[in-house]
């Protein structure tokens, strides 16, 4: 199986404070990667780099929910470009169980 392509949409570019979140959840991502037996690629996207480049368009997705939201939506995590979860840092137990769906979704070719 490929590497699942994982990216966390950070709005610590606009409130620093919420850095230490993006931390806990690369840490969690670890934990569950390992618990679910996944291997990824991860990367941080900042809001205002995703805004500014084409390349990560389909962050889009999250629009609709920061606009009812606003920053409460951060951090995100997008697994092979589609939005998985938002708003908080998971459980280890939610976390291994969206690998583990996002797996078999990946084997399928669904994701």
């Amino acid at each position: 199986m490929e590497k699942m392509r994982l990216a966390i949409l950070s709005f610590a570019c606009c409130n620093p404070t919420l850095a230490v979140h993006d931390q806990r959840y690369v840490e969690r991502i670890k934990e569950a990667a390992e618990a679910a037996g996944v291997e990824y690629e991860l990367e941080i996207l900042h809001a205002t780099e995703a805004r500014m480049t084409n390349q990560h368009n389909y962050m889009g997705e999250i629009m609709p929910l920061f606009n009812k939201y606003g920053q409460a939506v951060s951090p995100a995590l997008f697994i092979n470009r589609s939005l998985q979860l938002w708003g908080g840092v998971p459980t280890l137990e939610k976390l291994t169980e969206v690998f583990q769906k996002a797996k078999v979704a990946i084997e399928q070719g669904r994701l």
